[in-house]
C-alpha cells in the first residue's frame, strides 16, 4: 500500500499543518516511523501500525504488566514484526522518539507521562493512553481493566437479574482505547497535522456505551443487566440445542423467518406474540417454546436453518471449531508467527487493504540497543 510522505517542518501544538504539501511516492513515506511505549494498548496499537507495514520499534518495560495468557503468548500476540528494544535511558528514548513520526506511550497515570520527558519529545504526532486521561482529578489514580468496566457502568450492566455483577476477562479496555488512539493519530497522519492525543481509558467505555444512552434519552429508562436477554429486543437470548447452545437476535422484521427457522409456523397466530411490545410482555412463555422447538436439533442443523431463513443466529463455538472454520480460513485470517522452531497460527488484523492478505511475521526477541538507523 502506498502512504504519503509528510515533512517535518510546522508548528507542534493545536493540530498544526506540517508545512510543506504531501505528496505521494516519496522515498520516505507518510509516518513510517512509530515508537511504541507501554502495555497491552500500546502493543496492540503497536500492532495495528506493525501489520499495516509501518516501522514499528517497540521499547520493553522494566516490568511487564502482568496479563490473562503468559508474557511470551502475549508477545507473540502483540509483538511479531517490531523491532523490539530492551528498556533504554531516557536519553536514548528521547532520541528514538525525535526520529519517530508517531509516538505512542501508555503509563499507568498524568505524572508517569511527565517522568517519560513526553512533553520535550518533537515527533510530529504523540499519543498518551492512561486510565483516567492527563487531566482531571483522577489523573493519577491506579486502575486496571476490570476497575475501569466498574467503574464505566460495565460491570453493572453484565451478569444475571438480582445476582452479583459479572465483568470481562482479557484486554478488552486496552484493547479499545488502542483502537481510538490508532484511529486519531491516522486522522491526523492523513490530515497532515501534527497533534499531541491524550486517550483516556475510562472515557473510551463510556464512548461504547450508546445503548445505555440511547435507552435513557429517547426512553427514559435505566438500563439494568438481564443475564443473556437483551431484554427490549425479544427474542434476543441465548438457547440450548441438543449438542450445544445458539444465540439469536431477532427484531421485529425477522420474526416470521425465525417462525420457519423453529418450524412452529403456528406461533404467528398467538396473540401474546403479535409484535414486540408483546413478545415483551410474554417473553417467559416464548422462551419456554423457542426451548421446546429445538432442544433435540443438532447445532449443526440449527445453523443450516439458520442460513436457510436469513436471520441472524450463532451457534456457540469452541475455540478447536473456531480455528477450523472455513470462513476464517478462506479469508486469509490466520496469520503465521515464527517462533524459533515453530510455527503458530495467531488472527490477522480484523480489516484488508487493498483486497491483499496480511505477510508471515516473526517475533524477535529483544535487543540491547539499535532502531530508526540507529
Amino acid at each position: 500500500m502506498d502512504r504519503m510522505r509528510i515533512p517535518t517542518q510546522g508548528k507542534h501544538r493545536g493540530g498544526a499543518d506540517l508545512g510543506a504539501s504531501v505528496r505521494p511516492g516519496a522515498a520516505r513515506r507518510l509516518m513510517d516511523r512509530v515508537l511504541e511505549i507501554g502495555g497491552f494498548a500500546a502493543g496492540w496499537c503497536g500492532r495495528l501500525f506493525a501489520q499495516a507495514g509501518h516501522e514499528v520499534v517497540r521499547i520493553e518495560p522494566e516490568t511487564p504488566t502482568p496479563g490473562w495468557v503468559s508474557q511470551t503468548a502475549s508477545d507473540l500476540y502483540l509483538h511479531a514484526g517490531k523491532k523490539r528494544l530492551s528498556p533504554q535511558p531516557r536519553a536514548v528514548v528521547a532520541k528514538l522518539a525525535a526520529r519517530a513520526d508517531v509516538v505512542v506511550l501508555e503509563t499507568a497515570g498524568a505524572d508517569a507521562v511527565a517522568e517519560w520527558g513526553f512533553e520535550q519529545w518533537t515527533s510530529p504526532v504523540k499519543a498518551t493512553i492512561t486510565p483516567f486521561g492527563r487531566t482531571g482529578p483522577k489523573r493519577n489514580w491506579h486502575a486496571t481493566p476490570s476497575t475501569l468496566l466498574a467503574m464505566g457502568g460495565y460491570t453493572n450492566l453484565m451478569g444475571d437479574e438480582g445476582r452479583e455483577p459479572l465483568s470481562l476477562p482479557g484486554h478488552y479496555t486496552e484493547f479499545q482505547a488502542a483502537n481510538f488512539t490508532y484511529t486519531a493519530i491516522n486522522a491526523n497522519r492523513l490530515a497532515g497535522k501534527r497533534n499531541d492525543i491524550d486517550v483516556g481509558m475510562l472515557e473510551v467505555l463510556l464512548a461504547l456505551s450508546q445503548f445505555t444512552t440511547v435507552m435513557w434519552h429517547c426512553a427514559g429508562k435505566i438500563r439494568s443487566r438481564h443475564g443473556n436477554d437483551f431484554w427490549s429486543v425479544v427474542p434476543t437470548n441465548l438457547f440450548r440445542c441438543l449438542d450445544g447452545w445458539i444465540y439469536v437476535n431477532i427484531v421485529p422484521t425477522f420474526w416470521d423467518p425465525f417462525l420457519a427457522f423453529l418450524q412452529r409456523p403456528e406461533l404467528a397466530l398467538d396473540p401474546r406474540f403479535a409484535n414486540n411490545g408483546d413478545r415483551m410482555e410474554h417473553r417467559d412463555a416464548l422462551h419456554a417454546a423457542i426451548s421446546e422447538a429445538i432442544a433435540d436439533v443438532p447445532k449443526v442443523t440449527l445453523r443450516e436453518r439458520a442460513n436457510e431463513a436469513r436471520i441472524p443466529a450463532g451457534i456457540v463455538q469452541t475455540f478447536d471449531e473456531v480455528l477450523a472454520d472455513d470462513h476464517l480460513a478462506g479469508r486469509g485470517f490466520w496469520q503465521s508467527i515464527a517462533f524459533g522452531e515453530q510455527t503458530l497460527k495467531t488472527p490477522n488484523p480484523p480489516f484488508r487493504m487493498d483486497r491483499a492478505r496480511w505477510p508471515d511475521r516473526e517475533l524477535a526477541a529483544p535487543a540491547p540497543a539499535g532502531g530508526f538507523d540507529g
